[in-house]
């Protein structure tokens, strides 16, 4: 055999070879293989091992702890280009709250109570009118029989029962006055049944016209409330976007579930329908907490809690918890937060994320 056939079946081999190893072995062995078959200069080899280092190499790491705190670290150029906005922390003060319920009572027995005494009213006033004609009746014949016994004794007895049947119908009627005004307190308080029974018409007429609703709350069993207490609602359980009532009067009803005193407020109708459960938070003592407002728009929410981003480096944002405080406007906090640190109103959701995304590990890892 000569030798370019040799030659050229030697090559044949090197490509089947290579076919196979391109087919079975992994990439980063048959990058070796290949260039131990077919070496590069060193230059050319040095170059593209560069570019892909430089390919493969990973972002830099933005999070880390600061304080102890969880903290996420980006330039002024990420910051523009994420859209971070903050805003300063305001001393304010803050009068501590209890958390109570009530709902929003149907008014109708009530008005009910006061159409039956408007009747009742009605039937005093014609029994006193029938009183006052039976009286006179009885007392002229009696005076001219006395003057001169014309009178019989039949129609003196007609005109003395005719009287005493207008007295009697007179007391029922007052009766029942007395009952329906008793029957009233018990079931509304005193108040309330001014209110229906009394002519306090600018309260009722709000209540009938529902431009006002009548709540009842119940505090904790053992606990009280003055005349001074400040409330506030909200149907959907927001503190802060609860809306302030107006104390009426003590309940004479206890509420079953807590089995606390329970009182009557008047509230704004709005969107408060009859038979709703509603949210009411009450001051507790009359001290004020000095303190300072995060901003309602600061909180992003993980793992069911509200935290917040402050920045407490130029290009350093830490991540803290806010209390359970939430009063209209924000946040109340006494500690963990400073006046001089800004909190993030825009982008904390994006902080939030950055911060996470380092916790997932990569596919390629074990």
């Amino acid at each position: 055999m000569t030798i370019v056939p040799k030659i050229l079946l030697g090559l044949l081999a090197l490509a089947i070879l290579l076919a196979a190893l391109a087919l079975l072995v992994p990439a980063q062995q048959r990058s070796a293989l290949l260039a131990a078959f077919n070496p590069s200069p060193i230059g050319t080899a040095e170059s593209e091992t560069d570019e892909a280092g430089e390919d493969e190499e990973e972002s830099p790491r933005r999070t880390l702890l600061f304080d102890g705190e969880p903290a996420v670290k980006l330039t002024a150029e990420e910051q523009r280009r994420s859209g971070i906005r903050m805003a300063p922390v305001e001393p304010t003060s803050y009068q501590a709250e209890d958390r109570i319920y009530g709902d929003v009572i149907n008014i109708l027995p009530l008005l009910r109570l006061r159409a039956r005494f408007e009747q009742a009213r009605a039937a005093l006033a014609i029994a006193d009118a029938r009183l006052q004609v039976s009286m006179q009746e009885y007392e002229r014949l009696r005076g001219l029989n006395a003057q001169a016994s014309v009178i019989s004794i039949g129609r003196m007895r007609q005109a003395q029962s005719r009287w005493e049947v207008d007295q009697a119908q007179r007391s029922a009627a007052e009766t029942l006055i007395a009952n329906i005004r008793a029957q009233a307190v018990q079931e509304w308080g005193v108040v309330l049944t001014a209110t229906a029974l009394e002519d306090d018409f600018e309260r009722l007429q709000r209540l009938a016209s529902r431009d006002d609703v009548l709540l009842r709350l119940s505090v904790t069993s053992g606990e009280k409330l003055s005349s001074a207490t400040d409330a506030f609602v909200d149907a959907a359980g927001n503190r802060r976007e609860a809306r302030e009532v107006r104390f009426i009067s003590v309940a004479p009803q206890t509420d079953p579930l807590s089995q606390g005193e329970t009182y009557f407020f008047a509230a704004p109708a709005e969107d408060l329908r009859t038979g709703m459960r509603i949210s009411a938070w009450i001051a507790r003592g009359d001290e004020l907490s000095a303190g300072l407002l995060i901003p309602g728009a600061a909180a992003v929410w993980y793992a069911g809690r509200p935290w917040a981003y402050v920045q407490v480096d130029d290009d350093l944002f830490a991540r803290r918890m806010l209390p359970a405080a939430n009063i209209p406007g924000g946040w109340f906090v006494r500690d963990g937060f400073s006046a001089s640190e800004p909190v993030v109103i825009s982008g904390g959701q994006m902080l939030l994320s950055e911060e996470f995304r380092w916790q997932i590990p990569a596919e390629d890892d074990d």
